[in-house]
């Protein structure tokens, strides 16, 4: 593990925004000062147990949500059993395009069985010491393990979107690797023989540190099963005296393809400062300088992107045509 525990030690103190129960029966002989609060529209309840202000729950979005239900969980069990699977992938901020599951996933010792309870998934598969860490508080998978537990459980472009996420850097330097591949495949080599590990070993070759988000993730996901050629990602260009990346170019075709989501225009993180008009009208200028270097440049939104007969459609703009369904090889 990445941190040794000291079992003599104090538990770590609970986020301000997590209230459990145990700890007010500890001090009151009873929690119904909680229960109270979730009825009265004070308090959300997390699971049994667990509570947060619904001032903070209303104001966090669908995985900072999940990610404190999953914090609380494990949190309220004492931290015995490491986090795992899309739950380990909240405590990482590794990316999903499916819908986070209702339950907080755990691993246990394969001797031990997978019994489960209401809002609990157990995975009993076992794991080694070096695939588990300590991580603000919690025991958690470690990104490699992580990584390869989501690709045998969840979907394709989820699984890959996850992986391109732990090997990414932007050019900023805001996103650094969480992991690399050799981590990867000797954590693969490591835990064989499992259930799914041959779709785990093709997200890990699929995967690439050049993937710019999420949504380009699925696209590239789309563009493979598609059977397009392999595309440029991130290929510069000079625009004004600056050099700028596209998600996606065919050099052969000198053609520019985008996925173009919402973030962009309406995370505040993305706009530095800018307004969504402000945003839209610089990446129309880049836009026309691009395209005055080019054959072809189309855009996609979110949906097109996941689905193969829609982005299809949307490329054969710049000639490309579908051929064998296949992720690329490497």
């Amino acid at each position: 593990m990445t941190e040794s525990r000291d079992q003599s030690a104090s538990p770590p103190a609970l986020p301000p925004e997590l209230l459990l129960a145990a700890d007010y029966r500890r001090a009151f002989g009873g929690d119904l000062r909680l229960r109270r609060g979730a009825e009265r529209g004070h308090l959300h309840r997390l699971g049994w147990g667990r509570y947060t202000p619904m001032a903070v729950w209303e104001a966090l979005d669908r995985d900072q949500r999940y990610a404190l239900r999953v914090r609380a969980a494990a949190l309220g069990r004492g931290g015995a059993l490491p986090l795992s699977h899309q739950s380990a992938a909240a405590v990482w901020q590794l990316p999903l395009l499916a819908p986070w599951p209702e339950d907080v996933h755990f691993l246990t010792e394969r001797a031990t069985g997978g019994r489960s309870e209401p809002g609990v998934r157990k995975h009993a598969v076992g794991f080694d010491a070096r695939d588990v860490e300590l991580r603000d508080g919690v025991l958690v998978t470690t990104v490699a393990r992580t990584v390869i537990d989501l690709a045998t459980v969840v979907d394709l472009r989820s699984a890959v979107a996850a992986a391109d996420r732990a090997l990414a850097i932007d050019r900023s330097g805001r996103t650094m690797p969480l992991t690399d591949r050799a981590t990867l495949l000797e954590t693969w080599e490591r835990m064989l023989p499992f259930r799914g590990s041959v779709r785990a070993r093709t997200v890990i070759d699929f995967a690439s540190p050049l993937s710019g988000s999420p949504d380009e993730s699925g696209s590239r996901v789309s563009l493979a099963l598609a059977g397009f050629t392999e595309p440029v990602l991130q290929h510069p260009f000079e625009v004004d005296g600056r050099t700028v990346f596209t998600d996606f170019f065919w050099l052969h075709l000198r053609g520019v393809g985008e996925s173009d989501g919402r973030v962009k225009y309406f995370d505040p993180v993305m706009l530095n400062g800018r307004t969504p008009a402000e945003v839209v009208y610089e990446e129309k200028v880049r836009e026309d300088a691009i395209r005055r270097q080019v054959l072809g440049f189309v855009r996609w939104d979110h949906a097109t992107g996941l689905s193969v007969p829609r982005l299809t459609a949307r490329l054969a703009v710049l000639g490309l045509t579908p051929g064998r369904p296949r992720l690329w090889e490497r």
